[in-house]
């Protein structure tokens, strides 16, 4: 626990810190969305929402244009910084980026837990649900139809005892950690017994 610590120290002294906060800060801009773990995801917040702030005052700003020059090392990412992401958080005075940690993963680990952070309002597919009603373009869902398509195909599922026309019409809202472990059972029970039959149908023959 960092009791009175501002920041994280992190491995390469100081130098190293400030190289690597950059080069995720850089990353945060240009793609609007990163994955890392949580300490360095926690640290790169800070530092993303104060050039935002920053931002906010505008390219004519000399201090605020000297900010920019120091962080992004792409300059093109200073134009889209003060042209597409300081006027997106114009009216909102703080939070304009969201922490979301990637589950199965150890909670007593939490620094070294992968973390998601974003900038609200980026084009991608939202991580989490915005409400409590379900939503067909959360993330989550979007995978599950493609790999419940790619399964039904297979025809997996009609052996684990699923009835096929119940196979991809149901929206996941909130599938917990048992949920995916009875259907994974299930799918390598399937495959177990596959591979026996295989192996019984290659011992058969006429022993020699």
């Amino acid at each position: 626990m960092r009791h009175g610590k501002l920041y994280r120290n992190m491995a390469g002294g100081p130098e190293n810190r400030m190289r690597l906060l950059r080069t995720l800060v850089n990353a945060l801009v240009k793609f609007e969305r990163i994955e890392t773990p949580f300490a360095k995801a926690h640290e790169t917040q800070k530092y993303a929402e104060r050039l935002i702030k920053i931002a906010k005052k505008g390219e004519k700003d000399a201090d605020a244009m000297k900010v920019a020059d120091y962080y992004l090392a792409d300059k093109k990412l200073v134009h889209k910084l003060f042209k597409v992401l300081a006027p997106r958080f114009a009216d909102k005075p703080h939070g304009f980026t969201r922490l979301l940690r990637t589950p199965g993963y150890n909670f007593e680990r939490r620094a070294a837990q992968m973390t998601f952070l974003e900038f609200k309002g980026n084009p991608y597919p939202p991580l989490q649900p915005h409400t409590r009603h379900r939503n067909r373009d959360w993330l989550l869902n979007v995978l599950v139809r493609g790999a419940m398509k790619d399964i039904q195909e297979a025809g997996v599922l009609q052996e684990a005892g699923y009835h096929p026309n119940f196979i991809g019409t149901r929206v996941v809202r909130s599938a917990t950690d048992k949920d995916f472990s009875d259907l994974r059972n299930k799918l390598v029970d399937i495959s177990l017994e596959d591979t026996d039959r295989k192996e019984d149908t290659h011992n058969e023959g006429t022993p020699v």
